[in-house]
């Protein structure tokens, strides 16, 4: 135990990249929840201060790598898209400023196919026009700056350009589009770059798909490095739509080596805060994408040998520009709002509230007593804005927190409080029929009642729920007498009901 804790306390702020690894031995992962075509693969988190995760997953017996980025703040991600029946290496390697942590590695399997996937339910958008497109939708908070600069040269062809728009369509319809989100623009270029939508030109999805599908075919020259020095000089600009506060990414999709300089422009883009991707088809030169795209190549370089193989990286393109959406963005998470209760028993109440303006994944609801005690929770899907709170206290004040959740990061808490009804006690206690040893006393019910405590003098008297009076026995002549009685709900009790009767001489 001494030993972890000096190890703990050497890891809490690492030093160098030796020590960072020394750290990173306490790391674990495990794959679960593994269905036909996904895994949840869950990991400690590295200590120290992490850029972002880097995971890769293949089939152990071999077929294409998938690297995906990952915001430093994740702890779990859910792998999609897999094939059934197909064991998966899984390794997760945390970045930091100094280099790379060690990675932590374990296999998982997925289910044996029961049921055509075609069949299940997907989230679809479908856009005007033919595009009707299936994606995962890229749910964060974050603001990015997102400029696509497209290779619309001759040696594309109509048919293939028509490609690259369902390819355009597939990537950019993951995002959450507008002024406070996402802004998408796009330059195509040849001999010579044009834009044709600036950043603030679309502020809805809708509006960014329908300008997709009608993107023209240009025609001419690659000059990709004069293309790259145009999005810096005309579409990074505050006066088109780009935000101070937001992530600025570029995107290159090319098909052939570029006809001038592409070093240096791209590094002026990379010097200026700006991510790049790029992605090659068929006779693109991999050094040059290589040269343009931002470390690690493994995330931000795609090369296919045909355009009908884009479609085939599109969806890890998307995941990776979502995490780069988040990484770092300094954007926070809001809060859920309005909470209301209702619904309120002795055991239970219900809580309801607003969601934030971006979708989250799930809702935490923790409870505790006001007076103290331990803290309760329930989890809820992203959708469901109320939930039940059980196996409470009668007549007790409760605190309840209610936290938006998004890529394993939660919002600051929307706080509340509700007290329990008591539990009913009896009413219209009556004393009657005294002599000189005895009285009874007769009661109306309580709801839901398990029986009743009546106390009088010293003596105590228990009876069945179902009853509503009693004879008092053994009393002394002549005396007054306090009856008090307690409805008992189990082991709880309600409120006393008190009386008094005098026996007779």
């Amino acid at each position: 135990f001494s030993v972890f804790r000096k190890q703990q306390k050497f890891c809490r702020n690492p030093e160098t990249l030796t020590s960072i690894r020394f750290c990173l031995v306490f790391m674990s992962l495990t794959v679960s929840h593994e269905t036909e075509r996904t895994m949840k693969v869950t990991w400690t988190p590295a200590l120290g201060s992490v850029l972002n995760y880097r995971l890769k997953h293949v089939p152990v017996d071999g077929g294409r790598e998938v690297v995906l980025k990952l915001p430093g703040t994740a702890a779990s991600t859910v792998l999609k898209r897999l094939q059934p029946d197909t064991s998966y290496s899984v390794s997760v390697l945390p970045v930091y400023k100094r280099g790379d942590g060690k990675a932590r590695q374990g296999v998982g399997t997925t289910r044996t196919l029961v049921q055509d996937s075609a069949c299940s339910p997907r989230d679809t958008i479908v856009s005007r026009g033919s595009m009707i497109l299936n994606h995962n939708q890229c749910r964060t908070p974050a603001k990015a700056d997102i400029v696509l600069l497209v290779d619309g040269s001759w040696s594309i062809g109509r048919i293939n350009f028509k490609t690259i728009r369902s390819f355009i369509a597939r990537m950019v319809g993951v995002f959450d589009i507008g002024p406070n989100n996402v802004q998408i623009a796009l330059a195509q270029y040849s001999g010579d770059p044009r834009t044709e939508w600036h950043l603030n030109a679309h502020a809805t999805r809708e509006s960014l798909l329908n300008a997709v599908n009608n993107l023209p075919y240009k025609g001419g020259n690659t000059m990709t490095g004069m293309a790259l020095r145009f999005i810096l000089e005309k579409s990074f600009q505050p006066s088109v739509g780009m935000r101070p506060d937001s992530r600025k990414i570029g995107v290159l999709i090319t098909d052939g080596k570029s006809q001038d300089e592409i070093i240096v422009s791209s590094q002026s883009l990379r010097d200026s805060g700006i991510e790049l991707y790029a992605v090659g088809v068929k006779n693109a030169d991999e050094n040059e994408l290589r040269s343009i795209a931002t470390d690690p190549d493994e995330i931000h370089m795609y090369n296919v040998a045909d355009f009908r193989f884009l479609l085939d990286i599109v969806d890890d393109l998307s995941s990776n520009l979502c995490n780069s959406v988040k990484e770092d963005s300094g954007s926070e998470l809001g809060p859920p709002t309005d909470l209301v209760t209702s619904e309120v028993t002795q055991y239970s109440f219900r809580a309801s509230w607003m969601p934030p303006e971006v979708p989250v994944e799930q809702f935490r609801v923790t409870y505790r007593m006001a007076a103290g005690g331990p803290t309760m929770e329930v989890l809820v899907d992203g959708e469901v804005t109320t939930a039940v709170l059980e196996n409470l206290t009668p007549l007790t004040q409760y605190v309840v927190n209610v936290f938006a959740v998004l890529e394993g990061a939660s919002s600051e808490p929307l706080k509340g409080t509700e007290t329990t009804l008591p539990l009913p006690p009896a009413s219209n206690l009556k004393v009657y029929d005294e002599t000189s040893s005895s009285m009874r006393v007769s009661w109306e019910a309580a709801a839901g009642a398990s029986g009743y405590l009546l106390l009088y003098s010293s003596i105590n008297v228990r009876v069945a729920g179902g009853v509503t009076n009693t004879q008092l026995l053994q009393l002394i002549p002549n005396t007054q007498y306090g009856v008090t009685l307690i409805a008992l709900h189990g082991e709880a009790t309600s409120e006393t009901l008190e009386g008094r009767g005098v026996t007779c001489t």
